[in-house]
């Protein structure tokens, strides 16, 4: 019986057939496909009937997609008004993601996994979620406390977000080095086929595009919008001079990313005078559109981009890209008495940018996962054919066949990814009027929204917009009163 030796050890031909065959046989639907109703309901703004639709994904839905599911039916519950709900999904979502994390710093991924890994589909892989996905989970899930009333638990939730980005850079660090090594025995620089200026380069102009999307200041891992709430959760909630502390450590951070920005400037004054403006304020968080979704795209590469001695002229390989979703919702506008004019809210956090700088980050792992899968894939189709090379014409011809379209099914790049955060994250701040009440607008006014706020010091009001079609929605008002 012929053998050959892959990353995964030494397979017998008939073995990783028949492996192929599992494989094929557990190849459903695409996850596009098993989310397309829920899809369809959220973004026309139906949030009852997607809020049902995420939590029969989550319960019935494929298992290694479960924490995906779980973050969908966790936001969409929030917008719909379903508090605990959301509370429910988020823990089970945060419960999923600590488990896999677990798994992973203590012991080796199971032969299974490997396998899957590189002679499979990416999509087959249990999702482990991303960092920027972390820092909303755990955003959404304080917002949900602070709702609620459960400033401890609040509290608990706004530290798991920073821990969230240390977990990210442990693990990446890990799976980066450990692809170097591989493709390194492999002979395949990385470095050089993500950096090289090569003419006629598709895949070099794929990662110029991606780049492209991203500011020069934005750090790793940084969402705005995640540390605004903190700092104003320590500044207009805190008691001590810790909690002044904190909130000032937050404000340097976001006032050197919005050094134009009033409203972060004054509140940074604050932190470190250790005392806080006594006049009631208002903060008005604004959720518009929809986050880049991830799409596939096919490259015929020629090895050379990669290495000097490879022993095949081309890789087919499939990759995911990033490709931004409808427009750019105007600005909120904020009426109050009290106000000569409306105010607008202003950019805080680009979503477009902030995942668009993590797939450029991670764009190396992809690729060297690609670059493996497509050797295994073509090794096994050679060894297929040139094992049967004594049998029929038929045989050969049918085995032949076969191992193509295993191969041509199982190259497809992972496109799952959490479909309803926001593309664009905005605030505005002002003095809380005495008859406590706003008129939101905007899209031209097509649609108005009174909010009534509490009768308290601090209240932040967090609002959502899907599309220019669906009305504004208030998802709560709170308060940041210690």
């Amino acid at each position: 019986m012929k053998t050959f030796v892959t990353g995964l050890g030494n397979y017998s031909i008939k073995k990783v057939l028949v492996l192929f065959t599992v494989l094929f046989s557990s190849c459903v639907n695409s996850h596009y496909d098993q989310t397309e109703n829920f899809l369809f309901s959220w973004k026309i703004g139906d949030l009852k009937t997607a809020a049902v639709e995420a939590e029969r994904l989550s319960q019935s839905g494929p298992k290694k997609d479960r924490l995906l599911y779980k973050l969908e039916e966790g936001s969409t519950k929030r917008l719909s008004g379903d508090l605990k709900g959301s509370v429910r999904a988020l823990g089970e979502a945060s419960k999923e993601y600590d488990r896999w994390f677990g798994v992973h710093l203590k012991a080796d991924a199971r032969v299974s996994d490997q396998v899957s890994s590189v002679l499979g589909s990416a999509e087959w892989k249990p999702y482990k979620s991303r960092v920027y996905e972390r820092v909303m989970m755990r955003m959404y899930q304080a917002l949900n406390y602070l709702q609620l009333e459960e400033k401890g638990r609040a509290r608990a939730e706004i530290f798991k977000s920073r821990q969230a980005i240390d977990d990210a850079i442990q693990i990446w660090s890990k799976e980066l080095l450990a692809a170097q090594e591989e493709m390194n025995r492999k002979g395949i620089n990385l470095n050089r086929g993500m950096n090289e200026k090569k003419d006629g380069s598709s895949l070099q102009r794929e990662i110029s595009r991606i780049r492209s999307m991203i500011p020069p200041n934005l750090p790793d891992y940084v969402n705005p919008a995640a540390i605004y709430l903190e700092a104003l959760y320590f500044l207009r909630g805190g008691m001590q001079r810790e909690d002044f502390e904190k909130a000032s450590f937050s404000l340097r951070r976001l006032a050197a990313l919005f050094p134009e920005n009033q409203w972060i400037r004054e509140d940074l004054g604050e932190a470190m005078s250790f005392k806080i403006d006594s006049q009631p304020k208002t903060y008005v968080f604004y959720e518009s559109g929809r986050a880049p979704v991830r799409v596939e795209k096919r490259f015929d590469l020629p090895v050379v981009f990669f290495a000097t001695n490879a022993r095949i002229p081309y890789l087919g390989l499939a990759l995911p890209s990033l490709q931004t979703t409808g427009e750019i919702l105007s600005p909120l506008r904020v009426g109050a008495n009290g106000l000569e004019q409306p105010l607008s809210t202003s950019l805080l956090a680009d979503m477009d940018a902030i995942i668009a700088k993590e797939f450029e980050k991670d764009y190396p792992l992809e690729l060297s996962r690609a670059i493996a899968g497509a050797l295994a894939k073509g090794g096994l189709q050679y060894l297929a054919t040139d094992s049967v090379r004594d049998e029929d014409d038929v045989t050969r011809a049918v085995v032949g066949i076969g191992a193509g379209l295993l191969a041509q099914v199982t190259t497809r790049a992972d496109l799952r990814a959490w479909a309803t955060l926001p593309r664009r994250i905005e605030v505005c701040k002002l003095s809380t009027p005495a008859d406590k009440k706003l008129t939101l607008s905007g899209g031209g006014a097509t649609f108005k929204e009174v909010v009534t706020l509490n009768d308290s010091t601090t209240n932040l009001v967090w609002v959502r917009r899907i599309s220019s079609h669906t009305p504004i929605r208030v998802v709560g008002v709170l308060s940041l009163d210690p």
